[in-house]
């Protein structure tokens, strides 16, 4: 920061403090009570919506999805004034924090019963996605780096997963940010879509999660399609997410080591990756509390009370974690992928839905 001394010849330069906790704390105040305010609005408007035929039989918003819905209304009508943005910065804390406590509601028999299942499907699906979007990306002549962004992005878990192959491919801002809009605008539309589409398929609560877990590509967006659709649906689409999760840095890995390759080939030289790093650098560890929390339930640690208390913290985690993630997603930003991508990153997101959908249909009843 530069500050004019005199007639404007001699300049003092200044760094600025670091805030201290209170005064970080003060700061998040005001969008800390925006964010309570558009989850609460969110919480009691739902069950009158659901009073309407169009809401009830064919849209299911439910206050998951509204929360984030009213947010990105706020956010892309009257705006959000920035002394309100310090408070929105929490979403992935809460996010996080909810499927944390989403593992009391499971034992470690069911988490294996469900979960196996699911990550045979994960891994067919992300790995496939990935190398498919790579091979698309090459073929198309897009940089490595958007390339390797996009394919992490439309096959893990959306925005984490693209910011997570940013650095070991060196990708652009824009890049990211072209990424990111495809992400974003597949999940909203999604949001709207897949909830009518598992009433009029009739799918089970077990078929729905699955198909959302594999065909959504954000995770909070995942979550929140889910419960839209019913609790149990909900905590099925989250094994999904988080058997999605744990392969996050394998991926990122595939796509590291494929993004050095065609570099290599490009400049004739040979580009090294640090694997083990790689690993160890992603590797999400909220997981790991996640399944303490399952192993104290399975040890009969939780009374029927103290779960149905997580049941309602992990409810209104998510429900302030998707406010919060409505609030800072501003729609102008999604023009930053263009026609081209909205048309490429549509094609391969949509094909692995319908896949996802085909493959629910197929083998699970």
């Amino acid at each position: 920061m530069s500050q004019e001394v005199g007639a404007g010849v001699a300049h003092e330069v200044s760094v600025e403090k670091p805030k201290s906790f209170a005064q970080e704390f003060i700061d998040s105040i005001p969008g800390a009570i925006l964010v309570i305010a558009v989850a609460v609005a969110a919480y009691v408007i739902a069950p009158y919506l659901r009073q309407y035929p169009l809401f009830k039989t064919y849209l299911s918003l439910k206050d998951f999805i509204l929360a984030i819905l009213f947010g990105i209304l706020i956010k892309n009508t009257v705006g959000v004034p920035k002394r309100f943005e310090p408070g929105l910065r929490f979403s992935t804390i809460l996010t996080k924090t909810g499927i944390v406590i989403m593992g009391a509601k499971y034992s470690l028999s069911g988490l294996l019963t469900v979960g196996g299942q699911a990550l045979l499907y994960i891994s067919i699906f992300l790995f496939g996605t990935a190398i498919v979007m790579m091979w698309v990306a090459k073929k198309l002549n897009l940089p490595t780096a958007l390339g390797a962004c996009l394919a992490s992005g439309l096959s893990v878990c959306g925005v984490s997963a693209t910011i997570a192959i940013a650095p070991a491919v060196r990708a652009k801002n824009q890049d990211m940010a072209y990424s990111i809009a495809v992400v974003l605008m597949f999940g909203l539309l999604a949001l709207l879509v897949f909830p009518p589409i598992g009433k009029l398929l009739n799918l089970s609560d077990a078929q729905y999660g699955a198909f959302c877990g594999v065909g959504i590509v954000n995770s909070a967006q995942v979550l929140a399609a889910g419960f839209g659709y019913s609790e149990q649906a909900g905590l099925i689409a989250g094994i999904y997410n988080i058997g999605r999760v744990i392969f996050l840095p394998f991926v990122v890995l595939l796509l590291a080591i494929m993004a050095a390759s065609q570099e290599a080939e490009i400049a004739k030289e040979q580009v090294n990756v640090n694997k083990f790093k790689i690993i160890v650098d992603k590797f999400p560890v909220f997981v790991l509390g996640f399944l303490f929390v399952v192993m104290l339930n399975t040890m009969g640690l939780f009374s029927k009370p103290e779960i149905h208390q997580a049941k309602v913290f992990m409810n209104w985690a998510f429900l302030l974690g998707f406010a919060s993630i409505g609030l800072t997603t501003r729609l102008a930003d999604l023009k930053a992928a263009g026609l081209s991508g909205f048309v490429l990153g549509f094609l391969v997101a949509g094909t692995k839905a319908a896949l996802a959908l085909l493959v629910v249909l197929t083998f699970m009843n």
